[in-house]
């Protein structure tokens, strides 16, 4: 983390107002891109999006390590949706599977800027945000913790209350199914 995002984060632990309201400028973006691959409705986002925001204010100063913001605020994040959830009549699935991890990272090329190729990539992006909002509960969140917010598999651990390995396990599948995905629009 930057020495002025720890410096705004120490601030606004420490309760001042505008160190808060920059933070949470800054922090929207994150925390929208994480609701947009669990959620598919618009409504729902800002829903969700807005309690995220009122716990962060309200909840800030009881900061303990502001080292630990990302991940302090992701356990928020994902609390805010198992509650949207709760709320909505939507039965949150538990978080229990284990098996190996096969260690692989697979990532999706970048693309240049030619028309064609933005256009390719745009494809392959709802591609990939529909197969993640389809995927199971105890997939999705690892995933989208992972690979939109860039957390360690210790973190989502310590976030899903589940063991390093079955973190590792589901994001392995979830990257499967995602690639099976793709791959089944490649073919089409």
């Amino acid at each position: 983390m930057d020495k002025d995002k720890q410096d705004l984060i120490n601030r606004a632990v420490k309760n001042d107002k505008n160190a808060l309201i920059k933070l949470i400028k800054q922090e929207q973006n994150n925390i929208y891109s994480t609701l947009y691959y669990l959620k598919k409705d618009e409504n729902d986002i800002s829903d969700i999006m807005q309690d995220i925001l009122i716990k962060l204010s309200k909840k800030i100063s009881n900061l303990k390590n502001p080292n630990n913001f990302k991940s302090w605020l992701n356990q928020i994040i994902i609390n805010s949706y198992y509650d949207y959830l709760r709320k909505n009549k939507k039965n949150a699935q538990s978080i229990n599977l284990s098996s190996n991890d096969d260690g692989q990272d697979y990532d999706i090329a970048d693309f240049d800027s030619n028309p064609q190729d933005k256009l390719i990539k745009r494809e392959l992006d709802l591609i990939i945000k529909n197969s993640i909002q389809n995927l199971p509960l105890h997939y999705k969140i690892p995933i989208t913790l992972r690979e939109i917010q860039g957390l360690t598999y210790d973190e989502i651990s310590n976030i899903t209350n589940t063991s390093i390995g079955t973190v590792k396990s589901r994001i392995a599948r979830a990257r499967n199914m995602i690639r099976d995905d793709i791959n089944k629009y490649s073919r089409s």
